[in-house]
């Protein structure tokens, strides 16, 4: 069988993703679409993405919408523009993975859980649950080595160094027209996720303090490079995140995070940048890590291709992807406010999909 796969908009994120659903041999990409209404920057780089791939490039969008041409549309737009595309592929009868975050707006988060259960359609959603030290540290969990889970404290940095070459263009990141928010939306989801995978626990509180300490770029749209975030889950059980982009990471790699999960009896630490390989010689000493981020998304991948042909869903889609976006949504409520908030609840299903604005 072969899973083939359609791209609506390819501005962020799409040269990883075509570049390892191009080398799995199940699935067939079949072109990059844009919207003629796009600005022409965002038609031009779409352009450019399926050119690079080799794919066809249309703004014929309703080609990547027909369920007779394609099984999957992989949406890779502006974060703004993230939940009306995977809307209209799911109302269009066809599944949809959908570059994070899911949705800018808790609203529109919900309304695409409505429409995955009103069309029965899938909504996956990249994350980093794939990420092997993640994956080992959940396996030492259920094993029972730490105990109950206590208190996770996680930290989660991109490093300013690699700012231009990991990012298409600044603006995706920081212009909150086109990302939505700042470095809270574009990280916190990341570390939410996490910290649900190990404790299995969903958040109910959350005090967040957020700054611009780093980027000019930043201060100059008004949108925070930085955050501490302290989260109250189920039973008790708490948790730390501190995230930003700043100068210079600790790790290797573009993005690095770190984890320390305390339990009743035990802790563990999970650390995206081990294990690793020390190299001293005559330039000076430096490491051999794989870029876990890297390593979280090609499983991930595989794993959404796994699933679709087989019938099921994956294990993260917009349902999980919905949790993050209400923990972050409290996170700016209460860095405006200046209070600990508790997360709003999900509307009834039977409300209907509908896009906020």
């Amino acid at each position: 069988m072969v899973l083939r796969i359609g791209v609506l908009s390819a501005v962020r994120h799409a040269a990883d993703y075509l570049r390892i659903l191009g080398q799995d041999e199940r699935v067939e990409l079949v072109a990059v679409a844009e919207e003629p209404s796009a600005p022409d920057w965002v038609r031009a780089d779409s352009r450019a993405a399926a050119g690079r791939a080799g794919l066809r490039y249309t703004e014929e969008v309703e080609e990547v919408l027909d369920p007779e041409r394609v099984d999957l549309v992989l949406v890779c737009g502006a974060p703004t523009r993230h939940a009306r595309l995977a809307l209209a592929a799911l109302l269009a009868g066809v599944d949809v993975l959908v570059d994070k975050p899911v949705a800018t707006t808790l609203d529109d988060a919900d309304a695409l859980v409505a429409a995955v259960e009103r069309t029965g359609r899938v909504c996956a959603v990249v994350n980093r649950t794939h990420a092997p030290a993640l994956r080992r540290t959940r396996a030492w969990v259920d094993a029972g080595h730490v105990g109950l889970p206590r208190h996770v404290d996680m930290e989660l940095f991109a490093s300013g160094a690699h700012f231009s070459t990991s990012v298409e263009r600044p603006e995706l990141v920081v212009d909150p027209t086109l990302s939505g928010g700042g470095e809270v939306l574009n990280f916190l989801g990341y570390c939410v996720d996490a910290i649900g995978y190990l404790t299995g626990l969903p958040v109910r509180e959350v005090h967040a303090f957020t700054g611009t300490l780093f980027s000019e770029a930043h201060a100059a749209h008004e949108v925070e490079d930085s955050a501490v975030v302290s989260l109250l889950l189920d039973r008790g059980v708490t948790a730390t995140v501190t995230l930003g982009r700043v100068p210079f990471a600790p790790g290797t790699t573009p993005t690095t995070s770190s984890l320390r999960l305390l339990g009743s009896h035990g802790h563990a630490v999970a650390d995206d940048d081990t294990p690793a390989v020390e190299v001293f010689g005559p330039d000076g000493a430096g490491a051999i890590v794989a870029d876990a981020g890297q390593v979280a998304l090609e499983r991930y991948l595989r794993h959404v291709v796994d699933s679709l042909l087989a019938g099921t869903a994956p294990d993260y889609t917009v349902h999980e992807a919905r949790d993050a976006i209400a923990v972050i949504d409290a996170a700016y409520r209460s860095a405006h406010s200046g209070d600990v908030v508790a997360l709003l609840p999900a509307p009834p299903l039977s409300e209907g999909p509908h896009l906020a604005g």
